[in-house]
């Protein structure tokens, strides 16, 4: 089954978490810079590929300088960019993982109308009959934090709050590769004739216009474009067969908006700039092609809104599924204490939600720039919904 469309605006804002004191600059690991801009796009990211190495240009933001969001920003420092067989390489370093808080765009209004926020909008009840079957029994076991510290005897009662009751914490990363873009369609259909595996496809009137594929063969024309309509299943199935995985939420975080103390707001800066990413609009119908494309847009479209280490499409164009299940609390989640933080932070489930992050074309940053961070049923398969591969390969 597939998503019944939650309103924009409630999705947006459901991301609000407590806000937290900024980050000081002279935590941050120290970094060699280079010169230049981010590196133009490609195609590809996805699927066995052949290359060499690449040497390329970045630029992460030194948080002591601004304020983000068109506030003032001072000149962004640089990161050295390395691009290998269709990847990019995330140095280790720390990353604040939990919910962000980050203020609404200059001059934008948020819209009119509509109801309360609800911490579950967009679950298993607003996911059509099949979704709201799901919501009537059970969810898999998720407990809370008191009860796995071993407090016996104590009943509280199961609830989900998007994960936004976790308190952000440093969490330290070890290098690892990343695709540069989102994986394409073209790889997908590689993927589905070597393995026989089902392809997108979702038995529903909107999926006929120009979503669905016709066997291994995707929508006329987008080959290049990210593939969607595929579950968290699907995307962990495909990972494997490259002989890659998802990447970690953590891990997916560094790669798009830099390392702690010099991280970005978004992956090419402090300010919003509409012209970045492939976005939606917070009004009706959500569809937005003021940048030039109304749905998906081939991989690499904006090579100006590259992150700090040369990931393409990090914001929009398709929402990203990560390796972890959304939780609420870090007792849920496994790492270990590593100096001022904790070190392999994953959260393996079971869960009713897997995290997902980076917003989509349908999607609009502006009344929220931390709504990115955002949850789905790891069985829908939406219009919307993508993925990129990590790997554990030497360090360049």
């Amino acid at each position: 089954m597939m998503a019944r469309s939650t309103p924009l605006w409630m999705i947006a804002l459901a991301g609000c978490a407590t806000p937290e004191a900024p980050p000081s600059a002279t935590e941050a690991p120290v970094v060699s810079p280079a010169q230049s801009g981010p590196p133009p796009g490609r195609q590809g990211g996805a699927g066995p590929q052949r290359g060499g190495k690449a040497p390329g240009r970045g630029q992460a933001k030194g948080k002591a300088g601004g304020n983000g969001n068109g506030n003032g920003s001072a000149p962004p420092a640089t990161f050295d960019i390395v691009e290998q067989d269709g990847m990019v390489w995330v140095p280790s370093g720390w990353s604040k993982l939990g919910p962000r808080q980050l203020p609404p765009v200059p001059g934008h209004s948020a819209p009119t109308g509509g109801g309360p926020v609800h911490p579950g909008a967009g679950g298993a009840a607003d996911h059509a009959a099949g979704g709201a079957a799901r919501a009537a029994g059970a969810p898999p076991a998720q407990l809370e934090g008191q009860q796995l510290a071993g407090i016996p005897d104590v009943a509280v009662p199961w609830g989900f709050h998007g994960g936004n009751g976790v308190k952000p914490q440093l969490a330290w990363v070890d290098g690892f590769w990343i695709d540069q873009t989102e994986v394409t369609r073209t790889a997908y259909a590689q993927f589905l004739d070597a393995t026989g595996y089902r392809p997108p496809h979702v038995a529903e009137a909107w999926a006929e216009e120009g979503w669905n594929w016709t066997g291994t063969a995707f929508p006329v024309g987008t080959g290049d474009h990210p593939v969607v309509l595929t579950s968290w299943y699907d995307a962990q199935e495909y990972c494997r067969w490259a002989g890659k995985r998802l990447p970690g939420e953590v891990e997916w975080q560094l790669a798009a908006l830099g390392p702690f103390g010099r991280e970005r707001d978004y992956p090419w800066g402090d300010d919003y700039d509409a012209s970045k990413l492939n976005h939606g609009k917070i009004e009706d119908p959500n569809f937005d092609d003021t940048d030039g494309h109304a749905r998906t847009a081939p991989v690499g479209t904006y090579p100006a809104g590259a992150s700090p280490f040369g990931a393409l499409d990090m914001f929009g164009n398709a929402w990203e599924f990560t390796a972890d299940h959304r939780v609420d609390t870090w007792a849920l989640m496994a790492s270990e204490p590593y100096q001022r933080g904790v070190r392999g932070a994953r959260a393996p489930g079971p869960g009713l939600y897997v995290a997902v992050r980076g917003g989509s074309y349908f999607f609009d940053l502006t009344p929220n720039p931390a709504g990115e961070r955002h949850h789905f049923l790891p069985e829908i398969r939406r219009k919307t919904s993508g993925f990129r591969c990590a790997a554990d390969k030497a360090a360049p």
